[in-house]
């Protein structure tokens, strides 16, 4: 498997997976010229992506979505229920095949397995996904602000995390954002602190070494310092994780 990350960030996210023939998209956040752009300098052929994942509706994760499925090669689009209502119908309405998801009921992909698992953010039905081929497991968990302890088992060690660490508490509370915004970031509803992430990743991290992708890093609340610093204060053994930061800019492949 080979992951690479075309945007990360509150102004647009989206992943792009490789296994084999098979290849998909995660999301659709940013431009359309940006996902071509990005997937030229990748050397991957755009058009050879027939598969969609959402996570849920938000316009950072959406933004590029009415483009790309204009261009009519994405064949596959899987959401929630939830998700689905939530976006316009202009949008909807260039859907090829659709494919509603369930939490917790996983779905195959040629021979792909996803598993989709319930997030808790401010959209009408996010998840997350597991996506696992051979013996190989990745966990793409962005945008909640906490985690269910039912889900612990269903992520632990993975081969690879696209797990975001949003924000520092206190430079957040001490930014200019108005204070709707903070306290919804720091709610159940809101995203991942650094605490929050590297204490997660220090819980499902047991056996061998992973990768982590630190994504939907805060440009004005966090640094990749203070990224370290929690991890370095949450880890038993900082050594057990291989860490890479996922910016607005994007992510060459990484394969696992």
């Amino acid at each position: 498997m080979e992951i690479f990350v075309l945007a990360s960030g509150s102004k647009g996210n989206m992943t792009y997976l490789k296994v084999g023939d098979i290849k998909l998209f995660i999301d659709a956040g940013i431009s359309y010229k940006k996902i071509k752009d990005k997937m030229t300098v990748y050397q991957e052929n755009m058009y050879d992506v027939k598969s969609l994942l959402i996570t849920h509706e938000h316009h950072d994760h959406t933004n590029g979505l009415k483009m790309l499925l204009k261009q009519s090669f994405i064949e596959d689009v899987y959401l929630t229920k939830g998700t689905y209502d939530a976006l316009s119908v202009d949008v909807v309405c260039l859907f090829q095949n659709t494919h509603i998801i369930t939490v917790d009921i996983p779905f195959s992909i040629s021979d792909i397995l996803v598993t989709p698992f319930m997030l808790s953010h401010d959209a009408a039905e996010p998840v997350g996904f597991v996506v696992q081929h051979d013996d190989k497991k990745v966990v793409v968990l962005t945008d909640s602000g906490y985690v269910d302890q039912s889900y612990y088992q269903l992520l632990s060690n993975a081969s690879l995390y696209i797990l975001e660490a949003n924000h520092h508490p206190t430079k957040l509370m001490h930014s200019p954002r108005p204070f709707l915004l903070k306290k919804r970031i720091l709610s159940e509803l809101g995203h991942l602190s650094n605490d929050d992430a590297a204490w997660l990743m220090n819980l499902f991290v047991k056996d061998g070494v992973s990768k982590w992708v630190v994504a939907h890093i805060s440009e004005d609340c966090n640094t990749i310092f203070d990224i370290e610093e929690s991890i370095i204060k949450a880890f038993d053994d900082p050594t057990k994780i291989e860490v890479f930061y996922a910016t607005q800019e994007g992510l060459p492949g990484i394969k696992i």
